[in-house]
């Protein structure tokens, strides 16, 4: 339980690292004001601001439903990175089967599919059924693997 929460501590954290470099970049290169959505309405910097914070919790709660992807590959292995090489291979492979249009039906359950709908709090209006869907779907992962971590590490001999 330690080792999810420090990795999903972590998520969040450098998720928040990348979107305030993004904010202080973009404030040193562009003027302040109001904020142009891809939807292409305009909103006040304060709303741009809270919408970004969302961002940074979407993003992070799809980072530690990785994290217990890879937390439970770790207790598979005696060599930590071979659980992070399977996890890269485990999103690389799910990257394909999603580019591919015959695995259409499956794709929807692959985790990767959620990972760029945080783009729903920059539209307007804010497609609330689809950031709901999104963390529904990294709560399912987080609560699936973390089982399946918790099962095999409760089970396991951790004095040899």
């Amino acid at each position: 339980m330690v080792k999810f929460l420090n990795a999903a501590v972590y998520s969040y954290a450098v998720t928040a690292v990348v979107a305030l470099s993004a904010l202080v970049t973009g404030l040193l290169l562009f003027p302040a004001g109001p904020v142009t959505l891809l939807s292409g309405t305009t909103i006040s910097m304060a709303e741009g601001l809270l919408r970004i914070a969302i961002c940074v919790g979407y993003v992070g709660a799809g980072m530690a439903a990785l994290a217990a992807v890879a937390l439970a590959l770790s207790v598979f292995t005696e060599v930590s990175i071979g659980a992070i090489a399977g996890t890269m291979v485990l999103i690389i492979v799910c990257q394909v089967l999603r580019a591919i249009p015959e695995l259409d039906a499956v794709a929807p359950y692959l985790l990767p599919t959620r990972f760029t709908d945080f783009d729903a709090v920059l539209r307007s209006p804010i497609d609330v059924a689809v950031l709901r869907d999104g963390l529904l779907a990294f709560g399912a992962y987080i609560l699936l693997f973390g089982s399946i971590a918790w099962a095999r590490f409760s089970g396991k001999d951790i004095t040899s």
